[in-house]
């Protein structure tokens, strides 16, 4: 009667090392599809945050009885979304990371007619990242790049034309005190809270300048997240 021997270990590492190139490949096409996918979520949100910003700019000047707080909420939901693109973000620069790590690392030698190699430390950090994902910059940063490279324009806009409602309805200003008084809402919005939100574009400003740009950031993000510790 014929018994099952289990594999020898050199069975089972000539199947491992046959299986990797396989692995890798589909790896690899998941990891594009991950990237894709987030990325279509990202220009999403950007798609919302314009249209909701010329939808309500359009209809605050479209009539005098339209109150100007309307560009107030333009200006929040502006924010609320830019933070959820900022979240997204870090998912796309995460996958973005994964790619180029197999692209460098492996994918590189191969085009080289050099064999990639077996034993180098970029496999132990892709292991430890498949185990536990971590993102490769923190959502604050994430926020200030989707920042400065949506938002600060769409922010300015909504200001814009939040001006332009205050000169044009009812009528032009007489003074500088008349267009202070004009800012507010009844006893809702007393004038130093509307305009506190030049300060808010203000500090975005600042914020947006002091952001390094996608290029830069990631190639950061790529040597903060390689030189991290795998455990």
């Amino acid at each position: 009667m014929a018994t099952d021997t289990p594999p020898s270990a050199e069975d089972t590492a000539t199947t491992s090392a046959s299986a990797f190139p396989t692995a890798m490949a589909h790896l690899y096409r998941g990891e594009m599809h991950r990237l894709v996918t987030w990325r279509t979520r990202l220009d999403t949100t950007s798609h919302w945050a314009i249209i909701l910003s010329t939808a309500l700019t359009t209809f605050a000047l479209g009539s005098s009885s339209v109150p100007h707080y309307v560009m107030l909420l333009a200006l929040a939901f502006d924010t609320i979304l830019m933070v959820i693109e900022g979240r997204r973000y870090q998912h796309v620069l995460h996958s973005k990371w994964r790619l180029g790590m197999l692209e460098r690392n492996y994918f590189a030698p191969l085009f080289e007619n050099d064999d990639p190699p077996d034993n180098a430390s970029w496999r132990a950090q892709f292991a430890a990242d498949l185990r536990r994902p971590r993102f490769t910059v923190s959502l604050t940063l994430g926020t200030r790049l989707r920042l400065r490279r949506n938002y600060l324009m769409i922010m300015s806009f909504v200001m814009a034309a939040w001006t332009a409602k205050l000169f044009v309805h009812p009528g032009t200003p007489r003074s500088l005190g008349d267009f202070y008084a004009r800012i507010a809402f009844e006893e809702f919005l007393p004038p130093w809270f509307v305009s506190g939100t030049t300060i808010f574009v203000v500090a975005m400003l600042g914020l947006a300048a002091r952001t390094p740009n996608e290029e830069t950031l990631e190639q950061r993000s790529y040597e903060e997240h390689a030189r991290a510790p795998s455990t």
